[in-house]
C-alpha cells in the first residue's frame, strides 16, 4: 500500500471514530503532561540546588579535626593546617581536575561601608575572610579590575588628613584611627581588591536587605564602575584583637562575584592573605592553607577522591550535595513514576478501544482483504492510527505542561517572598526532555496497539463477510 493511500485511510479512521478516540487519548496526554512537567520541575531543582547550592563537582579538603586541637584553638593556639606538600599529592589524585588552596585570616577584622549604594554605612560586624589563587576568580572580575596584592603597585607616600593621596589611593595610617584623632602622618596605599560568593550575594537579597529596607545588591554591583569600597579594620573585632600586629584600617574595593569565592565572608588575592597572617598571626599560620577545594573531572569520581583525601590524613567537609542529590534523585524517581503508571493505564485503554473497534469492523476488514489488502497493509492502517493518535496526544501534553510550568513560574515571581536562591523560572524543559518524553507518548500508544494490530491482520475474509467468528 502507498503511503499515500494509507495516511488517507488512518486520517478517515480517525476522523470517523473521532470521539472514541479523543476520550482514549485525554489519559496519554495527561500522563504525558505530568511526566513531562515533573521531569522539568525535577531539572530545575537540579541546576538551583545541585548546580548552585550544592556542587556535585568540587569537595572541600580541610585538616583532621582532633579533641585536642579544639582545644588549643579555643585557648589560643592556631589550628593545624594544610602543608603545601599535600596540596601538590591531591593534584596528582585520579580523577582530579583542579585543586584550589585556601587561606584563611587566622586574625579577627571587622568592617563597615556601602554608603555610596545603600545612602548610609553598613556595619558588616567580624568579617571572614580568606585568600585564593587570582587565576582563579580573574574570570569573574568587573571590566578592568585588578586582583592581585596592591601592595606593590602602592605610592606608599605619605599623607595625612590635610595631604590626600592620588585619586583611587586611600591614607593608611599605622593603627586604628579611634578612639583617638589620626596620627599626622599616613602612607598611600591602594584599596585590596576582593571578591564575594553569589550564595552571599543571595543572603543579602533574599534575608538581609529586605529586613533592613536596602536595596538589593546583586544587580546594582554589576552596574558599578569602581565597585564598593569598604572600610576594613585588621586585627580587631568587637572585644577580640590579634595575637601580634598593630590593629589598624584598610579599605577593601569589591571587584566581582565568584563561586570560587568563601560563602559567607570575602575572598582576597592569596598573597594579602600570605602577608596579613604573617603579620598579625605568624609564619606558621602564613606557611599553610586552612582548606583545599577539589574540583572533580566527574560528580562520580567523588567516592574515590574521597577516599584518597582520607588515605594522606585529611578531611573531606560534608557540604550536604551527596544527600541533596540524593533527595532530589528519589522525589524524580516518585513522580516519574507515578506520571509513567498513567501513561500506561492509558495505554491499556487504547488497546481496549482499538480491540472493540476491530471487533465492530470485522467485516469491513474481511472486505478490505478480498479486495486484496494484505496482512501487513492491515496491520499498517492500525499502526498508523496509533501513531497519529500518539503524535497528537504526545503534542498536547507537552504543550499542557510548557502552559502550567509557564502559569506556576509566573505565580512563583508574582506571589513568592524573595529568599536566597530563588530561581527566575522554576522548570528547564531541554530538546533531550522534551524529545525523550515525546517519543515515550508515541511510543506506549504504538506499543498498546500491537496485539489489536496481530488481531486484524489474522482476520479471515471469508469468515469476516459471512458473520462467522
Amino acid at each position: 500500500m502507498r503511503a499515500a493511500a494509507l495516511v488517507d485511510l488512518v486520517a478517515r479512521d480517525l476522523k470517523r471514530s473521532l470521539r472514541t478516540f479523543s476520550v482514549a487519548a485525554v489519559g496519554i496526554t495527561v500522563g504525558v503532561a505530568t511526566l513531562a512537567f515533573f521531569l522539568a520541575l525535577s531539572a530545575g531543582m537540579r541546576e538551583v540546588v545541585l548546580g548552585r547550592i550544592f556542587p556535585l563537582d568540587r569537595v572541600e579538603v580541610i585538616p583532621p579535626e582532633t579533641s585536642v586541637g579544639s582545644v588549643l584553638s579555643v585557648l589560643g593556639a592556631a589550628p593545624a593546617g594544610i602543608e603545601p606538600s599535600q596540596v601538590g599529592a591531591l593534584r596528582r589524585v585520579p580523577g582530579v581536575r583542579a585543586v584550589l588552596p585556601r587561606m584563611r585570616f587566622a586574625f579577627p577584622t571587622s568592617g563597615r561601608g556601602g554608603r555610596a549604594i545603600f545612602g548610609r554605612d553598613v556595619g558588616a560586624g567580624e568579617i571572614p575572610a580568606d585568600g585564593v589563587d587570582p587565576a582563579l576568580v580573574r574570570p569573574d572580575l568587573l571590566e578592568g579590575a585588578d586582583f592581585s596584592d596592591p601592595d606593590a603597585r602602592s605610592s606608599h607616600r605619605a599623607c595625612s588628613p590635610s595631604a590626600a593621596c592620588a585619586e583611587g589611593e586611600y591614607c593608611i595610617y599605622p593603627q586604628i584611627p579611634w578612639p583617638t584623632t589620626p596620627p599626622q602622618t599616613g602612607r598611600c596605599e591602594l584599596p585590596i581588591p576582593a571578591v564575594v560568593s553569589p550564595y552571599l550575594v543571595e543572603v543579602f537579597d533574599g534575608v538581609i536587605a529586605p529586613s533592613h529596607h536596602l536595596p538589593r545588591l546583586g544587580g546594582v554591583l554589576l552596574r558599578q564602575a569602581n565597585g564598593l569600597v569598604l572600610e576594613w579594620d585588621l586585627g580587631r573585632a568587637g572585644l577580640g584583637s590579634a595575637r601580634q600586629g598593630t590593629p589598624r584600617r584598610v579599605y577593601a574595593k569589591l571587584v566581582g562575584i565568584s563561586r570560587h569565592a568563601m560563602d559567607l565572608g570575602i575572598t582576597v588575592p592569596l598573597d594579602v592573605a600570605r602577608r596579613l597572617n604573617r603579620e598579625y598571626a605568624g609564619d606558621d599560620a602564613a606557611g599553610t592553607f586552612s582548606s583545599v577545594v577539589v574540583y572533580l573531572r566527574d560528580a562520580s569520581e567523588l567516592t574515590a577522591v574521597s577516599g584518597a583525601v582520607r588515605a594522606q590524613g585529611l578531611e573531606v567537609r560534608t557540604s550536604g550535595a551527596e544527600q541533596m542529590g540524593l533527595l532530589v534523585t528519589a522525589i524524580t524517581v516518585i513522580l516519574t513514576l507515578a506520571s509513567v503508571i498513567t501513561v500506561i493505564v492509558a495505554a491499556l485503554n487504547i488497546a481496549h478501544v482499538f480491540l472493540s473497534l476491530i471487533t465492530e469492523r470485522r467485516g469491513e476488514i474481511g472486505l478490505m482483504r478480498a479486495l486484496g489488502a494484505t496482512k501487513g497493509d492491515v496491520r499498517a492502517i492500525v499502526l498508523g492510527q496509533s501513531f497519529a493518535l500518539g503524535l497528537l496526544a504526545s503534542t498536547g501534553g507537552l504543550l499542557l505542561a510548557r502552559l502550567a510550568a509557564y502559569g506556576c513560574d509566573h505565580l512563583a515571581r508574582t506571589r513568592l517572598p524573595p529568599f536566597p536562591f530563588k530561581p527566575d523560572v522554576w522548570f528547564v524543559f531541554s530538546p533531550q526532555l522534551v524529545a525523550g518524553v515525546f517519543a515515550f507518548g508515541v511510543g506506549a500508544c504504538v506499543l498498546s496497539a500491537l496485539v489489536p494490530a496481530r488481531r486484524a491482520a489474522n482476520v479471515e475474509p471469508a469468515s469476516a463477510l459471512s458473520g462467522g467468528v
